[in-house]
């Protein structure tokens, strides 16, 4: 893929192989070209058009194609813009042809894929430029992650994870507006939908023009233009073939075949016009429908419009959230030790809600932000204990489990067994010879991950519950340390510091001590 614009300096500087070139370009991309067009147009014909279009513009503008992006990038914009501009010019006089149809079966409802395929190409183009690279590599042009890692100078690995990383930040895209999208599926429909092979031969016809189009400035006099043959250019095909003399064989075939076609076109246009005003005359409810299909075309239309400064400061603001919460998951990576299997229950739009509006620029900010996210993630474990505790309880004549792994078959939904490896039981046996004032305190976390800013959760048949791992640190070290000294009470750090059940910073001590000692003078 590297070798693009390569080719495209070659053919502009008309180099011995300077057709041959475009034509591998031509046949490289092709696919992605109609592939947008026909999203966009929905209709084969205009979506052929739509490409002949974009391929001749390439063609002229050889010289001014963009070498600082991927050329496959630069085919998806223009394309997608030629592509609105050929439906603003022909979708009235498609809808009015229509309507006939349109009438007699009325739409059913959309199936998913037509729920966000119109919004596919502006949400392609509004991922940042390497992950619009890799959207467009995998699932446009069907290329291997080798292909892309190459494209865009690195690994297999990384590659999949910038694909994977784009195809989130598509659905969240298409959320953003209304429309689930299941992440797992995203990336399937993708592949089953967004690529579109090229009818056949369409990329020969493309290439054979484009040999008799000379660049913009090759030749500074030239007045040449090839003409694009939409079906609303048909007429004007023939008077700029004629005019170019000596075009050979091919181009005077070329002219026949296409004065047929505008002929054909005509005749077509008038019957459907004939057909659209006929109805029109016997049934008045045709008008009001009519005005219902061109307004959900206009409604549709702007969708795909450029983006209202609104959006794209939404956008960025998004963009900004989702950088701070990568780098949250970048702190969890270089410091495993505050990770915990528990955050792989936490759903991404928590993850999101909790960290995405934060800045983090201390160790301090990072630790606090995990605390909180382990507490969410203990949490959801806490409520399926409970849940399954109360059950056990229920089954089993009022006594307790010997071990938390009794509890998993009762777990809804299911728990990783893993995760049960930071719990303890604090009491087994008959639940009536637990204290009533200890049945909320029948399971506990072993040990806080950071000691500074962790709650302790407590679990028991009555629900869960739990307190700041910190307090309960240095109150159990206040009362061991007042019990070795007549009852009197520590007031530094370094006093306080051998009872401690888990390790703190003296700065942190220090402060929990004063604090205690405020409360209780």
């Amino acid at each position: 893929m590297g070798d693009d614009h390569e080719l495209l300096r070659r053919y502009h500087g008309r180099a011995p192989d300077a057709q041959a070139a475009f034509t591998t370009l031509v046949q490289r991309h092709v696919d992605l070209v109609y592939s947008v067009a026909l999203r966009i147009v929905r209709s084969p014909p205009l979506a052929e058009d739509v490409a002949q279009s974009v391929f001749f513009d390439l063609a002229r503008q050889s010289d001014r194609a963009p070498t600082d992006i991927p050329l496959v990038a630069w085919l998806h914009v223009v394309t997608r813009r030629a592509a609105i501009d050929a439906v603003r010019q022909d979708a009235r006089r498609r809808a009015r042809e229509a309507v006939a149809a349109t009438l007699a079966d009325a739409s059913p409802s959309p199936a998913p894929w037509s729920d966000f395929e119109p919004l596919l190409d502006e949400a392609v183009e509004s991922l940042p430029a390497p992950d619009r690279t890799a959207i467009l590599l995998r699932f446009f042009e069907n290329k291997s992650l080798r292909d892309i890692g190459a494209a865009l100078g690195t690994s297999d690995d990384a590659a999949q994870k910038r694909v994977a990383r784009a195809v989130d930040q598509l659905r969240g895209f298409f959320s953003r507006r209304g429309i689930a999208v299941p992440a797992a599926g995203l990336a399937s429909t993708l592949s089953a939908h967004a690529f579109h092979a090229a009818p056949a031969g369409l990329g020969s016809m493309i290439s054979s023009a484009a040999a008799l189009t000379v660049p913009a400035a090759a030749v500074a006099v030239e007045t040449t233009r090839v003409i694009v043959m939409t079906t609303l250019q048909k007429s004007a095909v023939v008077a700029a073939f004629v005019a170019v003399g000596g075009f050979g064989l091919y181009e005077a075939t070329l002219v026949a075949r296409t004065a047929d076609d505008l002929a054909a076109t005509r005749r077509e246009v008038a019957r459907a016009g004939t057909a659209v005003h006929a109805l029109r005359t016997a049934q008045n409810a045709a008008a009001a429908r009519l005005q219902s299909i061109e307004t959900e075309l206009d409604r549709r239309l702007a969708l795909t419009a450029a983006k209202s400064p609104a959006d794209v400061a939404l956008e960025q603001k998004m963009h900004e959230w989702l950088a701070r919460l990568d780098t949250v998951h970048q702190f969890l990576a270089r410091r495993p030790e505050f990770n915990v299997p528990e955050l792989q229950l936490l759903p991404r739009e928590l993850w999101f809600e909790l960290a995405g509006g934060k800045i983090f620029e201390t160790d301090g900010d990072f630790r606090r932000i995990t605390s909180q996210l382990r507490d969410r993630a203990e949490g959801l474990v806490a409520a399926r204990l409970s849940s399954a505790l109360r059950a056990y309880v229920g089954a089993n004549a009022e006594t307790l489990p010997a071990t938390l792994a009794d509890l998993l078959p009762l777990c809804d939904p299911p728990l990783d067994p893993a995760i049960l490896g930071r719990y303890k039981l604090l009491h087994t046996g008959k639940l009536v010879d637990v204290p009533q004032r200890e049945r909320s305190k029948i399971i506990s976390v072993i040990a806080p991950i950071d000691a500074e800013f962790d709650r302790l959760p407590t679990i028991g048949t009555n629900g869960y519950g739990g307190s700041g791992a910190i307090f309960q640190n240095v109150s159990s070290a206040i009362e061991a340390y007042a019990g070795l000294h007549g009852g009197q009470r520590p007031t530094s750090a370094a006093q306080l510091k051998p009872f401690l059940r888990w390790p703190l910073s003296d700065e942190a001590a220090q402060r929990t001590l004063d604090e205690f000692s405020r409360r209780r003078p």
